[in-house]
């Protein structure tokens, strides 16, 4: 399935379930259209709901390289990181799903340099597409890291550390692209926003430092991010108002919370979080939740259910790695029956639709692979 027909199987008001094996996806777009960096062949891929997987190049992370393949809400424009062969490093870059074509964005102007493979790498991406965000490599410092952005029409801009010697990288980026988040070394990888250019260090109410943020609602107004608890304690992503400064932790499950939280994905408003729970070891053997505003945290699969959408048997959500702005698509990575890691998607149509669909409907929604 391409890019016009994911467009318009987003119209429609089945809820569905999907899955696709050896890859882990980042973001999903609100007609569908899924993004990631690592497809088990050292490149980037998309996914379209109800179709195959799709290689699209790029450079996946490892050996020096960084980046994540995050995707714009029309789903035509990916984040990542590419090869420039003539140059002879690795660059921030983004794909045109439309021209099936990257585009490299090179390093900071004045600053930048190469760092053993990269001079900058990209890690997210606007909602609508026009700038894509990650760090970019520098001489300043013992070769200190920058958070920076490539704005369309302007080009890469430095986004700044607040103390030499210490690093800073953005991970995602509002709709238009004027709130950045992402983290700031010095006190731990700090959460840090972005606001107009201006850095903004995220706290918790009891005063010390918020982990690393990780995506900024289309609003700009809500930020989320990870939470690391103590050894015997459940960690607590955070949910932070740009607006106010305030940032306000989200619990964690009930049953089956661990150490580390993340609040992944974030829809437009800020009132929806996914994520995933873990303990020591990889997020891939963790449990996916999602927060709802007024509602709290539940796994994954228990809101599934609540709503009646039929999935897998035997499926276990791992992790919610994504959630459209509208708020009907969600993505993640999972484990089947079998025990094979891969990635899901589930459409979830909007409050009107499925109080069309009626419960007796929802009891009989096929599963789809």
């Amino acid at each position: 399935m391409g890019w016009a027909a994911a467009a318009a199987l987003a119209g429609t008001a089945s809820a569905q379930f999907w899955t696709a094996g050896g890859i882990l996806t980042e973001g999903i777009s609100n007609n569908g259209i899924t993004s990631g960096s690592t497809n088990g062949a050292g490149h980037y891929f998309m996914w379209a709901a109800g179709g195959s997987v799709i290689d699209i190049g790029g450079v996946s992370p490892g050996s020096g390289v960084g980046g994540q393949g995050k995707i714009s809400r029309d789903g035509r424009y990916i984040s990542g990181t590419t090869f420039n062969a003539a140059a002879g490093y690795h660059e921030m870059s983004r794909y045109d799903t439309m021209t099936g074509m990257w585009t490299g964005f090179g390093m900071l102007p004045g600053i930048g340099q190469q760092i053993d493979a990269e001079v900058s790498s990209g890690w997210g991406i606007s909602g609508d597409g026009r700038s894509v965000v990650g760090l970019g490599w520098t001489s300043i410092g013992t070769a200190d890291a920058h958070a920076a952005q490539w704005i369309e029409g302007t080009g890469m801009v430095d986004l700044g550390s607040n103390a030499v010697g210490q690093s800073s990288r953005a991970n995602g980026a509002n709709y238009d692209g004027s709130v950045v988040a992402g983290w700031q070394d010095g006190n731990g990888r700090q959460g840090a926003v972005w606001v107009n250019g201006v850095q903004e260090l995220i706290t918790l109410p009891n005063g010390t430092a918020a982990q690393e943020a990780q995506a900024v609602s289309d609003d700009g107004v809500y930020v989320t991010g990870i939470g690391i608890g103590g050894f015997t304690s459940p960690g607590k992503a955070y949910r932070y108002n740009t607006v106010t400064n305030v940032a306000e932790e989200l619990p964690n499950l009930a049953v089956g919370g661990e150490r580390f939280m993340a609040g992944f994905g974030i829809n437009g408003d800020g009132s929806i979080i996914v994520g995933g729970t873990w303990g020591f070891g990889p997020a891939t053997f963790g449990r996916g939740f999602i927060w709802q505003e007024g509602v709290g945290t539940m796994r994954i699969a228990d809101y599934l259910d609540s709503l009646g959408i039929a999935y897998d048997a035997g499926y276990e959500f791992a992790f919610g790695s994504g959630i459209s702005s509208d708020g009907q698509w969600m993505t993640g990575w999972g484990r089947d029956s079998n025990g094979q890691l891969g990635s899901w998607i589930v459409h979830i149509p909007s409050p009107a639709s499925m109080s069309l669909i009626g419960l007796a409907g929802l009891v009989g929604i096929r599963r789809r692979r």
